[in-house]
């Protein structure tokens, strides 16, 4: 049988397992949705078509096969890295490696309210277990690609956890993980974690200034129960934003020094020892309050990753000029993308840390934050894709749907980033984020014309 204790677990998958992506109070329907009150059916009304299977997942989708196999690659890459970081720990459960890709929210609802008694509503994607099924779902429709990833990495996680901690992980770790693999960077393959972005380490900054950050010993024994109530009568960002920096503190500070009792916890965890003794034995210490200061020092140091916060506003870019590109516009300089993506009010929304943040067109979206791997200032820049001699169905696919510039990263560490675009058969483009050693070669200034001799 896949669930041992089907109450508690149901509980714990649907209310604190997942991400809620359109609220300002952005956990409270699936706090409060441990299950739909209307029964689960047999009635279908969405038609994925049939089953597919990726290297890890078994997959129903509604999506185009292009995004299908984008979404199926990507949770490939981060099941692989939730594999390699938590190798030694035994498997307790069988894996549910079941997705459900939705293209339209409603069909997303529906679905899992129909066949899974399951209350989506308020939510972008969840890893759910009932007794009418598991998977992993989500919908595409109106949000950017960067945070359907950040859902998928933020659920794939509680969905492998499942099989190796079967419910035992309590809630900071659970959540403090899932935000931990939320927050990294898939670049060319490649997954890279322990990134920080700059609003979470600003607002962890001004928590702790404040003095409204949550006392260790309670983060770390409480309940479930307890975390979906504070979910339910309030903001609960900061239970996300402090299991998360707690989660990279034990992980990255002090050069990891910290990072094998970390692990050592987390073996103990999944052995049946409870939370707090678990951490007292790992960490050879009963006194918590200074272990909590010595994070408070650390978090207050912290500055964002270059490379991570890089990223996020390429993402950002990036989606700007597709939608240019779709509207039949040029764009000729970053000054020229920033200011058409402003006459437009452009924006995306991105999940942080249990909250949904909007990003804007302004200029710090242009700006890549120094950190202490880069010798000097980060930057972006751009080179505008020469004219081609092409046929006059090339000329007018190109002037439906121009060709985006490149926009690349000069001096970032440890690599640079480069937005790589590829035409699809409908004319319009997708693109991908590579990540070579050197960045390409800067466009050329044109020639100046020569002036008249006398």
């Amino acid at each position: 049988m896949l669930i041992e204790s089907a109450s508690t677990l149901i509980r714990m998958a649907i209310a604190a397992i997942c991400v809620m992506l359109g609220n300002s109070d952005p956990l409270a329907n699936c706090a409060t949705g441990t299950a739909s009150t209307h029964a689960p059916t047999n009635a279908v009304t969405w038609n994925p078509g049939t089953e597919v299977r990726s290297k890890h997942y078994r997959i129903l989708s509604d999506l185009g096969v292009d995004d299908t196999r984008i979404y199926s690659t990507h949770l490939d890459l981060i099941y692989e890295e939730y594999a390699r970081r938590l190798s030694s720990l035994a498997q307790r459960a069988p894996e549910v490696p079941f997705v459900l890709m939705f293209a339209k929210e409603q069909d997303y609802i529906a679905e899992l309210r129909k066949r899974y008694g399951v209350n989506a509503i308020g939510s972008g994607g969840m890893f759910f277990i009932t007794s009418e099924g598991a998977a992993l779902a989500f919908f595409t429709e109106s949000l950017p690609r960067s945070r359907v990833f950040h859902v998928l990495q933020h659920e794939g996680f509680h969905q492998y956890a499942y099989s190796r901690f079967v419910g035992a992980l309590s809630p900071w770790l659970n959540e403090g993980l899932a935000e931990y693999f939320g927050e990294a960077v898939v670049i060319d393959g490649r997954v890279i974690v322990g990134q920080a972005s700059p609003g979470p380490v600003e607002r962890i900054k001004k928590a702790i200034d404040a003095n409204t950050t949550i006392d260790f010993l309670r983060l770390l024994t409480m309940t479930s129960e307890a975390w979906n109530d504070n979910v339910r009568t309030g903001d609960a960002s900061i239970q996300y934003m402090q299991s998360w920096s707690m989660v990279q503190f034990l992980s990255w500070a002090e050069n990891g020094r910290y990072r094998g009792a970390f692990e050592g916890y987390l073996q103990l965890i999944h052995s049946g020892v409870p939370s707090e003794r678990a951490f007292v034995q790992a960490f050879q210490t009963n006194d918590l309050k200074s272990f909590e200061n010595t994070w408070k020092q650390w978090a207050l140091k912290t500055t964002p990753s270059s490379l991570g916060t890089a990223a996020l506003r390429l993402t950002f870019l990036a989606e700007g000029l597709v939608a240019l590109s779709s509207d039949g516009v040029k764009v000729e300089s970053l000054d020229d993308l920033l200011a058409k993506l402003r006459d437009r009010n452009f924006s995306t929304e991105v999940s942080v840390h249990g909250r949904t943040e909007k990003m804007e067109a302004n200029e710090t979206i242009l700006v890549i934050p120094k950190d202490e791997l880069a010798d000097a200032q980060p930057v972006f820049d751009m080179i505008v894709p020469k004219p081609a001699r092409s046929t006059a169905n090339d000329k007018k696919r190109e002037a439906d749907h121009p060709t985006p510039p490149t926009i690349t990263t000069r001096g970032l560490e440890p690599r640079e980033l480069v937005l790589k675009w590829t035409r699809r058969k409908s004319g319009e483009f997708d693109y991908e984020i590579l990540s070579p050693k050197k960045a390409p070669p800067a466009a050329k200034e044109p020639k100046k014309p020569a002036k008249d001799k006398a």
